[in-house]
């Protein structure tokens, strides 16, 4: 039995040619989207008006992650950095959903973040966490 020569491998690209700036750009994608993530998940928490920073930072981050996983396919970049970008975008979709959705509310937002600001007894949080489950009053409370 006589083994098949394997393949060699492709040299990697020269500095200054086109591979290499081709990668740099996609990495500099990978930077700003993991950034643009960061911030919105550093802001996303502020109360309102700041938590608008964290929509518009996690829109930002959709973006350059599609622009990110398009090139990495397009590149042929290992498997594990296109499931780990595919996961960034899941996770970012559902924080801009969720930070949407509060900005969206902007009025129920505002009362609870008051409310749990000068809430100082579970009962006390457990009464806005209430309000907050019927939007403050916008669904027939039970």
């Amino acid at each position: 039995m006589t083994e098949s020569p394997r393949p060699a491998k492709p040299a990697p690209p020269t500095p200054g040619s086109p591979e290499e700036q081709e990668l740099a750009r996609t990495r500099s994608y990978f930077r700003w989207f993991l950034l643009a993530m960061l911030g919105a998940v550093l802001t996303g928490t502020l109360p309102l008006p700041w938590k608008v920073l964290g929509l518009v930072f996690g829109l930002a981050a959709l973006v350059l992650g599609i622009f990110a996983l398009v090139r990495a396919v397009r590149d042929k970049l290992p498997g594990l950095l296109r499931i780990t970008t595919v996961i960034g975008l899941v996770a970012t979709a559902f924080l801009v959903i969720g930070t949407g959705a509060q900005v969206a509310l902007w009025p129920v937002t505002v009362d609870y973040e008051e409310c749990m600001s000068t809430a100082l007894t579970n009962a006390a949080q457990s009464a806005c966490q209430d309000e907050l489950s019927n939007l403050g009053g916008l669904l027939p409370g039970s």
